[in-house]
């Protein structure tokens, strides 16, 4: 067989845990990512300290969410991450071409009869981590957003919306939700990750409700109290941890979930 699985040891796929080569990154191009300065900083902060949760809209400069979401569609090379029997294990971009359909087939059905009992995914993904993408391809843009994420304004943001000052490191990943993909139910904690919040930048255009691949929220009684469309430049920021789930897209869905996400962690 042309392609094997590869497999990591935690509820989610984490480049430490990874069996992947270096690479060379050469950054070619730049965007200057900034954001939007009408940003109400007092409304989110008051949300988010009041419901745990809060959707921020126009987040970024409209042109800089515009050539992200070109990038993803057009220049990133997307890996297959799921979950099953066997735990998590992840397919990437250039062994896929590779999978027969039938073998393609049997692992989305094992994906979806392990979830029918416990918890499981299915999604496309690129992790921030060079070192987690053998074939060496980084797309500039990409990189440029994940530095982003971890510089001065958006950890200053992060800051100011948890009013928490010790909020020092981010982990990204970018993710496609495609026909049939979904995340199941868990609540991001992580013993000893010191994660403050976890936040979803959402970059996909004329999304319908009933395509679902929502951000859906759940209380203790199993009824959900919030669930965020995923709409183009927006924000959805939570304390962690917090019961939720990415709503599974149906069939008939003719466009991808296009998203860059992760947690904002802080000092022990």
């Amino acid at each position: 067989m042309a392609w094997t699985r590869v497999s990591c040891t935690t509820e989610r796929p984490y480049p430490a845990q990874l069996r992947y080569h270096k690479c060379v990154t050469r950054i070619t191009m730049t965007m200057p990512f900034a954001l939007n300065p009408e940003l109400d900083h007092r409304s989110a902060a008051a949300t988010l300290h009041s419901e745990g949760r809060v959707q921020l809209h126009d987040v970024l400069r409209s042109d800089c969410a515009d050539a992200l979401l070109h990038c993803l569609q057009h220049d990133t090379p997307w890996s297959l991450t799921y979950y099953d029997d066997k735990g998590p294990g992840i397919i990437e971009a250039h062994n896929l071409p590779k999978v027969p359909a039938a073998h393609m087939q049997s692992l989305h059905d094992q994906v979806y009869q392990h979830a029918q009992q416990g918890f499981g995914y299915l999604y496309s993904l690129f992790h921030h981590d060079p070192n987690t993408h053998s074939d060496g391809h980084y797309p500039p843009l990409l990189k440029q957003f994940f530095d982003f994420l971890a510089g001065d304004d958006m950890l200053q943001l992060i800051r100011t919306l948890l009013d928490n000052s010790d909020v020092s490191e981010v982990d990204a990943q970018a993710t496609r939700f495609s026909p049939g993909q979904f995340l199941g139910y868990h609540n991001d904690l992580m013993p000893g990750a010191n994660r403050r919040c976890a936040y979803v930048f959402n970059f996909t255009r004329k999304w319908r409700p009933e395509w679902n691949g929502y951000l859906q929220f759940y209380d203790h009684n199993g009824n959900s109290p919030a669930a965020f469309k995923p709409s183009f430049n927006t924000l959805n920021l939570f304390t962690v941890p917090q019961p939720h789930v990415v709503t599974a897209i149906p069939p008939y869905a003719t466009e991808h979930r296009y998203a860059v996400s992760g947690w904002y962690r802080g000092v022990a």
